[in-house]
């Protein structure tokens, strides 16, 4: 404890033996008075002494005017004033059929706060007689507000400091003053005092401010050239201060600091050379809502009506708080997993829809399994809340969201830490506060209440209990009353200190400028700003300033006022003591340990082995580990759905005769009405995919008109194509959807060929269709961006092979791509030489190479090799899902990973294409 702190506690401590009260700018420095206190009375070797009389200004005013309250008048909590400015403002001429009136309820609030604050005279209807615009508008709203309120016997909080210094007024003129001895009042921390707050305490009696600051013994102002550089150097300064003294306060203050948490938080954590890491905390909290324990709430009690989105569903899954053991929870995160390789992932999730998607069980199996059981606690209580009466207090539906939460078995079985157990209080206290909204007899539905109770937690900030760290985040008007060793004031440029916002859009501009409101005028902003750099500076010993030349990508120039307190901004320089000394420390060495494929028989067919020449990495992470990756949901069917419908109807229209198709060249020349025929093969393939009977059938959940559009859509698609394919040389197809096992390096593949044509000389033609921009370039290289076609045509196809080809099935580049040996001859006649299916034609060398290259690919997976080497890390990077495993960003910080640069149409894989290929 530093000489400062020593000082300001023996001032304290006098004081409150003389009787008085000590009163705080706010609650966190109210808790850093009140701990300073307790360390020096352990210091003194006390286990137990009275609690000091410390208090936060606003709980000290509401306490002063609750024992004063003779008239019995209701304080409204937030929850409840917003309610009634909403019910005030809807009820208004100029309110009816707003779209937004929570967000005028709550500029209107806020609003109020600044007239009871500033301008308390403003609150006569006299004196804005001649206001103009929104404030006449807000006048009329202020009026109904207060005569609800005198009518009802209601009073706000912003009104609370007004009531109480008319009651100490009465009090004085009634001479009541010796009846009860009022304590003096010493107050801490105030950057400066309304003339509100003035008046209060002057009918208070006694009071004064604390008088004991001294200036800082060190002041600096640091520039360094970009954000980065000058965060790294606030957390060495800080691990120095640290080492010099274990017991050592300090602070960190920054503007913005809801934006900044993140960065803040990941570089505190960072340990520093000794591997230590810095104990801190922020001084705001976060939403409530964004808590975990909270969310997984309000998303529980939502569910029970509405649908949930995809992401959420997710979310609440595995947010460890819905779960009533661990099995129930590993077997919600396997159902959700079974969902989507069945293809039934959906944007939205109903409550019935997640229970009856799940696959139906064995007879022999022994009870609901895990997920079963956690959706039907779900449906219980829902059944329980369709059996109470639709319409009801908000204080009733409070105590029935408390029933239904424990009924599904929220928080989860895992044990609370201090946090959660502080959210959940937090929670509780909540919904008493929503419950409340029933003040005036109103009764709404459930949703509404529901979507109540979301509003309030988003609007909720939550901070847990103060651990007395060591190292305390804050902002510059929330650090007042706190005392350091040493504070570090981060991005201290022009555009953030002094801060700067908008001024209140329902009060006139020129009464927020006489009054000094904040954010009226730039010189309002600048004094306060300037008030609390000044009592920084009288906080610590040592006060260093620093901002960054850069800033966002632009150039930023430091604050007027640092520099006016402190002086020109110095440069951290190379040899400066700010920049982090600790050197590397880690060792590199090649790592050549494989882990042999320990089967013989893999899945993912070609796809496996063309991952494995993009990147080993990610052959050895989806294969192996499972690693797969999902793509949201989609509201309309999916690129690979459309890719599964196109491909189903091109096997039906080449099923032969015997299911109602065709099987040769001949028979679809002999087609007359080709779209007709083409709409019968769609309409089948509709009614099968779609039938929720079916093992692996499409979503059910689509609207008629849009089935119907996309069935127009099949048909003009697949009509096009026949249309060129009537053109073709002779041919015949030998079969579709063909299924081969392979061996290749010892490994065993199955595969799937979408079709196989049987040309007039005999040879074969691999077909497989495509609805994406694809083209053989990808067959190129030692590493080649796809395999399929290669590895078909060289381990799949019995007999002569005459060629292999990517039927781009696309509205506008209908077409062929690929290699034939004499494509004039053998596919179309009307090829010119600058095809380059006629100037590349499939040679044995191609052929050759192709086998080579796979048969190595396998070698490679069989033996693990499983190296981080993406071919083109600017490309194949971008399109992979495992950063977080392979941490390539991390070890290679040049790589791109944003962006496709795919070019003339050769990508490596096609997205409505992937309803084809290997099983």
């Amino acid at each position: 404890m530093n000489s400062r702190q020593t000082f300001r506690i023996a001032h304290v401590d006098g004081w409150l033996a003389d009787g008085g009260v000590v009163l705080t700018a706010n609650e966190r420095a109210a808790r850093a008075v009140s701990v300073d206190l307790g360390r020096a009375r352990r210091a003194e070797g006390r286990s137990a002494w009275p609690t000091p009389a410390v208090f936060a200004w606003d709980s000290w005013v509401r306490e002063e005017w609750r024992k004063r309250n003779r008239a019995g008048l209701v304080l409204l909590n937030p929850l409840q004033e917003q309610a009634l400015w909403m019910r005030v403002i809807g009820r208004s001429r100029t309110g009816q059929g707003l779209l937004h009136p929570g967000r005028l309820a709550d500029a209107a609030q806020r609003a109020y706060r600044l007239l009871s604050s500033y301008a308390p005279d403003s609150l006569k209807p006299s004196a804005r007689l001649g206001w103009t615009g929104d404030a006449t508008v807000f006048s009329e709203w202020l009026e109904a507000f207060e005569s609800r309120c005198r009518r009802e016997g209601l009073v706000s909080n912003s009104r609370l400091g007004l009531e109480l210094t008319e009651s100490l007024t009465q009090e004085r003129f009634l001479g009541r003053d010796g009846e009860v001895r009022r304590s003096p009042l010493l107050l801490i921390g105030f950057d400066r005092l309304l003339d509100t707050q003035i008046a209060l305490l002057d009918a208070w009696g006694d009071w004064r401010l604390d008088g004991t600051g001294q200036g800082s013994l060190s002041r600096q102002f640091l520039a360094a050239p970009d954000a980065a550089t000058e965060l790294a150097a606030c957390m060495v300064w800080l691990r120095a201060e640290v080492a010099k003294d274990s017991d050592a306060r300090l602070i960190v203050v920054t503007t913005a600091l809801q934006e900044r948490r993140g960065e803040l938080e990941r570089a505190l954590l960072d340990s520093g050379p000794d591997g230590g890491v810095v104990d801190f905390e922020f001084s705001l909290g976060v939403p409530l809502g964004q808590t975990g324990l909270v969310r997984s709430a309000v998303l529980l009690l939502r569910w029970l009506h509405e649908s949930l989105t995809e992401a959420e569903l997710d979310w609440l899954i595995g947010s460890g708080h819905c779960a009533g053991s661990y099995e129930e929870e590993i077997a919600l995160a396997e159902a959700m997993r079974a969902f989507r390789r069945r293809g039934q992932e959906r944007p939205e999730w109903g409550l019935d829809d997640f229970a009856s998607s799940f696959e139906r069980r064995d007879a022999e199996s022994e009870g609901p399994a895990g997920h079963e059981v956690w959706a039907n606690r779900l449906l219980s209580a829902r059944e329980q809340l369709q059996a109470v009466p639709k319409r009801q207090s908000p204080l009733e539906w409070a105590e029935a969201a408390q029933r239904l939460l424990k009924a599904v078995g929220w928080p989860g079985f895992r044990p609370l830490s201090s946090a959660a157990f502080q959210a959940l209080d937090r929670w509780e206290r909540l919904l008493e506060d929503c419950g409340s909204l029933g003040f005036d007899g109103s009764q709404v539905e459930w949703a509404e209440f529901v979507a109540t109770v979301a509003d309030a937690v988003s609007s909720t900030i939550f901070a847990a209990e103060s651990s007395d760290a060591q190292v305390q985040i804050t902002e510059p008007l929330e650090s007042a009353g706190q005392l350091a060793d040493g504070i570090w004031f981060l991005g201290a440029n022009e555009e953030a200190w002094p801060s700067r916002g908008q001024p209140n859009s329902l009060l006139p501009i020129g009464l927020q400028r006489e009054m000094g409101m904040p954010h009226a005028s730039p010189q309002a902003d600048w004094e306060l700003a300037q008030q609390a750099t000044e009592r920084l500076f009288s906080s610590a010993n040592e006060v260093v300033f620093s901002y960054a030349k850069l800033s966002a990508g632009t150039e930023a120039r430091p604050s007027r006022l640092a520099v006016r307190q402190v002086g020109e901004a110095v440069d951290l320089s190379e040899d400066s003591t700010y920049p982090d000394p600790r050197e590397d420390q880690t060792e590199s060495f090649p790592d050549n340990s494989l882990i042999p494929f320990p089967h013989r028989i893999i899945g993912g067919g070609a796809a496996t082995l063309t991952r494995q020449s993009l990147c080993p990495f990610q052959a050895f992470a989806t294969a192996r580990l499972g690693a797969d990756d999902w793509e949201p949901a989609e509201t309309g069917l999916n690129a690979k759905q459309r890719g599964q419908l196109l491909h189903s109807v091109l096997h039906r229209v080449w099923s032969g005769s015997a299911r109602g198709g065709i099987s040769s060249l001949a028979e679809l020349q002999g087609i007359s009405d080709l779209h007709l025929f083409v709409r019968g093969a769609v309409r089948v393939v509709m009614v099968e995919s779609f039938d929720s009977n079916r093992r692996n059938s499409l979503p059910s959940r689509f609207p008629a008109r849009y089935l119907q559009l996309e069935a127009e859509r099949l048909t003009e698609l697949v009509s096009d194509w026949l249309e060129y394919e009537r053109e073709r040389q002779s041919f015949a197809v030998a079969a579709t959807e063909v299924k081969r096992e392979v061996t290749i390096a010892g490994l065993t593949f199955t595969l799937r060929l979408d079709r196989i044509d049987t040309l007039e000389g005999g040879g074969k033609l691999v077909i497989d269709y495509k609805s994406s921009e694809v083209g053989p370039k990808a067959w190129a290289g030692e590493r080649p961006d796809d395999v399929q076609l290669p590895l078909y045509a060289t381990f799949a196809v019995d007999g002569d092979l005459e060629g292999l080809v990517f039927a781009r099935v696309r509205p506008g580049t209908t077409k062929f791509y690929g290699r034939v040996r004499s494509a004039t001859e053998t596919l179309r006649p009307d090829l010119t030489a600058r095809d380059r299916l006629v100037s590349d034609p499939l040679t044995e060398l191609q052929l050759a190479e192709w086998w080579e290259r796979i048969e190595r690919l396998g070698e490679d997976f069989l033996a693990g090799r499983a190296v981080v080497d993406p071919k083109e890390p600017d490309k194949t990077c971008a399109k992979c899902h495992l950063h977080a495993i392979c941490r390539i960003n991390e070890n290679q910080p040049w790589v791109a990973v944003a962006g496709d640069s795919e070019e003339n149409g050769d990508s490596a894989e096609s997205e409505e294409g992937a309803g084809g290929g290997d099983a």
